[in-house]
């Protein structure tokens, strides 16, 4: 076991070690604690939402007059209804949760590819590091969401189809990331010593160097989080995301939009409101993560 392992899980320095250190400078952080605890709220919320309001997701309420109702205690539409006469409390926790599912997805997806590609690339080096790292160049040159709007565009616009995209999408980031830390890990002590004892190369990746850069990937993976989220609203927004009838927040955004000339506010606030408070907590979480795990941000 690597030196940093054995001081990530306090075997040196008297039990002080990498991960009860950063537990006390995350509870210091009160923007990365108030987001955690935010997210855990959205994310129950999400859950638990659609079992607690009395309406369905696609019933339409055919008392209302005129069917777009704005926010009411009264009648139990608490974020009001749509332009079809639809609960908007329970069509945007459901929204939530698909939304958090797929960003999910796509940042395993994309913690997958980056890990194996920037590792393999990152150790072994030379000629195959350099033809490796060429075709991470050539994905790099497209826009992130440009890339995955042509997949959805190409393959359609599903929700495998999506998780795909975006995972390609964010793979080439992650990728450099993985290999930015073998490549200065592998000239340490603790690698020659498993090479020079005939260690194989895959369990040195996996057990020696991979280990050694966990902290660096649970906080870009975090913001990976926010950057899927808006992502996912984006191709919505254009008619590229996830299919109806399933609810999704981006869609119901645009919407909205449509009819925010007409002062039915709700139908785009609550949706497009969702979005940003899971885009700010996931990119809090991962700054506070980045701030408390990298060293070269402790102070």
């Amino acid at each position: 076991m690597s030196e940093a392992l054995l001081r990530a899980f306090g075997a040196s320095h008297g039990g002080d070690g990498l991960w009860s250190a950063a537990w006390r400078r995350l509870r210091s952080n009160r923007a990365a604690v108030l987001a955690a605890a935010l997210l855990a709220g959205v994310v129950v919320a999400a859950v638990l939402g659609p079992w607690v309001s009395p309406h369905d997701m696609e019933s339409v309420d055919w008392s209302l007059s005129p069917l777009a109702s704005p926010p009411s205690i009264a009648n139990g539409h608490w974020f009001g209804t749509d332009a079809n006469g639809r609960d908007l409390f329970v069509r945007v926790w459901a929204g939530t949760r698909v939304s958090l599912l797929v960003a999910l997805l796509a940042s395993v997806v994309s913690l997958v590819i980056g890990v194996a590609w920037g590792a393999t690339a990152g150790y072994l080096g030379g000629r195959v590091d350099e033809w490796m790292m060429r075709f991470v160049d050539i994905l790099m040159a497209f826009p992130g969401f440009l890339l995955a709007l042509t997949v959805t565009a190409v393959l359609g616009n599903n929700i495998r189809t999506i998780v795909f995209a975006l995972g390609i999408a964010y793979a080439p980031v992650m990728i450099r990331v993985v290999r930015a830390q073998v490549l200065s890990l592998r000239e340490a002590q603790f690698i020659e010593a498993s090479q020079a004892i005939g260690t194989p190369t895959w369990e040195i990746i996996f057990y020696h160097l991979l280990p050694n850069t966990y902290s660096v990937l649970l906080a870009q993976a975090t913001l990976f989080l926010a950057w899927a989220v808006l992502d996912i609203a984006g191709l919505s927004f254009l008619g590229l995301g996830i299919k109806p009838p399933t609810p999704e927040l981006g869609a119901m955004t645009a919407e909205g939009a449509e009819q925010m000339i007409s002062g039915r506010w709700w139908m785009s606030v609550f949706p497009g409101g969702f979005i940003m408070l899971m885009a700010l907590t996931f990119t809090l979480i991962g700054d506070g993560l980045r701030d408390i795990l990298d060293p070269r941000y402790q102070r």
